[in-house]
């Protein structure tokens, strides 16, 4: 019974819904120190912008930004907040401004800290609600099978464990506060368009433009009569995140930089991000937004350049570096994204896992390679001994990879885990890139006391409907056991009686397919309510009493959590670690 309650408490399908991942809401410190960072919270002063006539951006509630217009007879809200409180205080702020009703929403992408608090702006009103036709599959894949990995990734990004000494802020926005009293709610697209789509509302004139750059469902909204563009997370004051080390599908450069020239080809006199201050101003509009374009053409072509030329992927971040005017850009500086990183992805987004070299065709498990290092040394001792040194000098990198091989040889060693603590931290102090210090400085936390980052927060019933159960199984399947169903053969269907949908679990000798419809000559046929079903996984249901309940056409609820116990995530563990099988 306790495998089964780890299977309910750690299924993947918990974190349908995040990619963002934390534990405790952090705020901004305000400091008058001059780390970069630091001098960056300016940038996310607590402010609603009245950047024209009628048109308001909320910076610094959260993460993201959330934009007001005010039409003849109605609000049209672009982007809603990473979740239903900060989505409220928002809505307040501009219930100030305007009680007119909400006629409109419209999503800018599909990312949770733009989504999420949608049901705080909707309310008991009825508005449609535009995005690209993209956008809600897009939602719906966030639910992929890599779920789990990079909301761990992401509460170490966005440094959710750390306290306000620790979090300056996140890079392009003061805080990202998600913990286990976060509400969310998404409200799904009403209207939808392909490539452009021109609409009047409450009298404004507005033209939607498919701009695939940060994620490929990425829109522009245009007011010609006012010359203002909401650029979404094409644009924002920071070298862009061409890759995020939480982990994410490709991102084509050449589709951002292309996208950012349909701004040029625009000329808006008023220029609104998601994250961050408007611009105002033409001439200096066309300028950043050329040098923004420049920047990622740049490191898409010189990647390109040395990788037709052989270089593998770490002599690629060494070649690949931006020219002093795009260095030294304010809008270009390396506090959220980072050109190294975008460098590897693009790499990998165009060749793969191989670098060419013949040495990665079958290369060394670590255990393997940890031993050669140590051979090398002279034994771990003086492996030991090498990193005390390099730890002495101040090269806390190489700490980092030195204790990585001693820790893969002697996990209990107390030495190499406080060097690699205190490297940790020293280069987290010192980074000037927001995730990568807050990467820093959540692993160290880990190793001092010895957890994981997790996801924290539950999903509301109500969002929870939003989810196709076919999504849910897709994900629920990749946690087999592949040796404790080795030598099974077994099918197991479920027919959901409000859904009319039916699903079939084959269970065939350490692999899970699963089959859209009943299959009569199945060992277990259990019939239940596809809600029921999704807030037993998540917890909000409890699971013994609920599975009590559901009807068994065929077998019985011992032998379903039997099944059920069959799928349980590996346990979670730490970069260097050994997988825990």
């Amino acid at each position: 019974m306790k495998t089964f309650y780890k299977f309910i408490r750690l299924t993947v399908i918990v974190s349908i819904f995040f990619y963002l991942s934390q534990c405790s809401t952090t705020k901004q410190k305000t400091t008058t120190s001059d780390h970069k960072l630091e001098n960056f919270n300016k940038e996310f002063e607590k402010k609603i912008y009245n950047v024209a006539p009628g048109i308001y951006s909320a910076v610094g509630f959260g993460i993201a930004n959330s934009i007001l217009i005010v039409g003849d007879d109605g609000l049209i809200i672009v982007d809603t907040m990473d979740d239903l409180k900060s989505g409220k205080e928002v809505f307040d702020e501009f219930k100030k401004i305007s009680d007119l009703p909400i006629t409109a929403i419209i999503y800018t992408h599909s990312h949770p800290d733009h989504i999420f608090g949608s049901q705080s702006f909707v309310g008991e009103s009825n508005p449609e609600i535009y995005a690209h036709e993209s956008l809600l599959p897009a939602v719906q894949k966030l639910a992929s099978e890599t779920t789990p990995i990079i909301g761990t990734r992401s509460a170490r990004m966005f440094g959710n464990y750390l306290n306000e000494n620790e979090l300056v802020n996140v890079g392009i926005g003061p805080y990202q506060g998600y913990n286990s009293e976060t509400k969310l709610d998404f409200v799904p697209p009403t209207k939808t368009f392909k490539d452009s789509l021109e609409v009047k509302i409450s009298g404004v004139r507005l033209k939607l433009i498919h701009a695939p750059g940060e994620t490929d469902d990425q829109i522009y909204i245009y007011l010609p009569e006012k010359n203002v563009l909401m650029s979404g997370d094409n644009f924002y004051k920071a070298f862009p995140n061409l890759y995020t080390i939480r982990g994410t599908w490709f991102r084509s450069l050449k589709n951002w930089y292309k996208s950012l020239d349909i701004i040029r080809s625009i000329h808006p006199e008023h220029l609104i991000p998601s994250h961050g201050k408007p611009l105002s101003g033409g001439t200096e509009i066309a300028q950043v937004v050329t040098d923004y374009r420049d920047a990622i053409q740049f490191v898409h072509d010189q990647s390109l350049r040395g990788i037709n030329a052989g270089l593998n992927p770490d002599d690629l971040v060494e070649y690949v570096k931006l020219p002093s005017h795009l260095s030294k850009s304010p809008y270009l500086q390396e506090i959220y994204g980072k050109v190294s990183w975008s460098v590897r992805s693009l790499f990998n987004g165009n060749l793969g896992w191989f670098s060419g070299d013949s040495n990665d065709l079958h290369p060394l498990s670590r255990d393997q390679h940890a031993q050669l290092i140590s051979d090398l040394a002279g034994g771990k001792e003086n492996l030991l001994g090498y990193a005390k040194a390099k730890f002495k000098i101040g090269d806390f990198q190489s700490v980092l990879t030195l204790t990585g091989h001693l820790l893969r040889i002697d996990p209990k060693n107390s030495e190499s885990k406080n060097l690699r603590i205190q490297s940790l931290e020293a280069l987290g102090k010192k980074e000037e890139n927001a995730n990568s210090r807050h990467y820093y400085l959540t692993e160290a936390l880990e190793l001092k006391n010895n957890f994981v980052a997790k996801i924290q927060v539950k999903p509301s019933s109500q969002l929870l409907k939003r989810y196709p159960l076919s999504v849910i199984f897709s994900s629920f399947v990749t946690n087999l056991d592949p040796i404790a169903s080795a030598t099974l053969d077994k099918k197991v269907s479920l027919v959901f009686i409000d859904t009319n949908e039916s699903f079939t679990i084959h269970l065939r000798k350490g692999v899970a397919e699963v089959i859209p419809t009943l299959l009569a000559d199945s060992e277990i046929i259990v019939h239940l309510n596809s809600q029921d079903w999704k807030e037993v996984l998540v917890r909000i249901k409890n699971p013994l009493t609920t599975l009590s309940g559901f009807e068994y056409k065929k077998g019985n609820v011992l032998e379903f959590i039997r099944f059920l116990k069959l799928f349980s995530p590996l346990e979670p563990i730490l970069s260097y670690e050994k997988p825990k099988i």
